[in-house]
């Protein structure tokens, strides 16, 4: 069982499917500028802070990446602003 959120990676090349078909309904949701990267990094903060017991098996972790909206997105980003978190946000994500 994955005990932290970097325990995840062993699942990003199984789940890299599911990854690019969430990442591309974004893209067409007007968020062009959100990378790969970036997308994983949002999706396991996202599963370690919804998740109270972390995810076991492959089928929760995919559950976890599909149930994830744009309205999640921008929330965190949103939230970082205001911690002052390095994340930084381009003006273009907004155009």
């Amino acid at each position: 069982m994955p005990e932290a959120n970097d325990d995840l990676e062993k699942w990003r090349d199984r789940i890299a499917p599911f990854l690019q078909s969430k990442l591309e309904e974004f893209h067409l949701l007007g968020l062009d500028e959100i990378t790969m990267d970036d997308f994983w990094i949002f999706t396991k903060e996202s599963i370690g802070r919804k998740k109270e017991k972390k995810p076991e098996r492959i089928h929760e972790v995919v559950a976890d990446v599909m149930a994830l909206t744009v309205n999640d997105y921008l929330n965190k980003l949103r939230t970082d602003m205001f911690q002052g978190s390095e994340l930084k946000i381009d003006d273009s994500l907004f155009k």
